[in-house]
């Protein structure tokens, strides 16, 4: 039977098995994607496989902070993680955007670039 009142280490036991199985199909599910971009003949594939990278590094990034959430001492440590990943995502929003913004300007270049 199940027991009630679970100690701490148990309910860590369950949230880190509960992640690892999260991280599993969050895995599978990006393979598959990965695979339908790969075969894709759309002009924009690149561009989506582009994004699907930012995507899965930001769920990973999450997943990263679920694992260290789980081994908080307390209240100020949870915070003081939940602040330096919010600091990190920032960063690496802003990259993502430049490096987005740069290939749109690739494709729009070679798209429009001057034809001979």
């Amino acid at each position: 039977m199940a027991e009630i009142n679970p100690s701490a280490e148990d309910i860590r036991g369950m949230l880190t098995e509960a992640l690892g199985r999260l991280r599993k199909a969050h895995t599978e599910y990006f393979d598959l994607l990965e695979r339908g971009l790969s075969s894709s003949p759309l002009p924009m594939a690149d561009q989506a496989k582009q994004f699907c990278s930012f995507m899965q590094r930001n769920v990973n990034a999450t997943f990263d902070l679920g694992d260290k959430l789980v081994q908080a001492k307390d209240a100020q440590d949870a915070l003081k993680l939940q602040t330096e990943f919010f600091q990190g995502q920032i960063q690496a929003l802003t990259d993502q955007a430049r490096s987005a913004g740069e290939s749109a300007m690739k494709a729009a270049t070679g798209m429009f670039g001057q034809k001979n």
